[in-house]
């Protein structure tokens, strides 16, 4: 024990820990609470800057959440739109078909009423053309005689006068 003894100075001992516990309290008494302050007021900041982080986090996915639905219902709007414009587009065609298709049939019926006019004058001439060539006959028969060469030789006329009307 007595080496014990020289190693350890036991005044000194005794006076390093009064000294330390007199440091402790003072340390304690002065300087725990200011220090247990700032460090409560830093855990206090650091969870607030935490909570503004979530809270910037949540702004976040609320703003994207509502970009995602604007923008869904902006591509919702232009499917509709664009489906009016072919429906509307078909329609016009469906329109401009059915208008050609009554001008075709007027058309075609204007040119049937035509054809038929111009083939009862074309009938008509020819009536005419007969009776004028009856006549004709009938003249020509009672100034000449009718036998069978000149009765041949005017039917033969007649039928060159029909072709050079023609």
């Amino acid at each position: 024990m007595e080496a014990f003894a020289t190693l350890v100075n036991l005044p000194e001992l005794i006076a390093s820990a009064i000294g330390f516990i007199i440091f402790a309290w003072i340390l304690f008494r002065f300087m725990w609470k200011p220090v247990l302050n700032i460090i409560d007021e830093r855990r206090a900041s650091i969870e607030q800057a935490f909570q503004e982080v979530d809270d910037a986090r949540a702004d976040v996915e609320k703003l994207k959440t509502d970009y995602e639905e604007h923008l869904a219902k902006i591509n919702t709007e232009a499917q509709e739109r664009l489906q009016d414009a072919v429906a509307k587009g078909q329609q016009i065609a469906a329109e401009i078909r059915a208008d050609a298709e009554a001008q075709r049939e007027k058309l075609i019926a204007r040119t049937h009423d035509d054809i038929a006019r111009e083939k009862d004058k074309a009938l008509a001439e020819l009536r005419n053309a007969a009776i004028d060539l009856s006549f004709t006959i009938s003249r020509r028969v009672m100034q000449e005689g009718l036998d069978r060469a000149t009765h041949d030789r005017l039917v033969q006329g007649f039928i060159d006068e029909i072709k050079e009307l023609n």
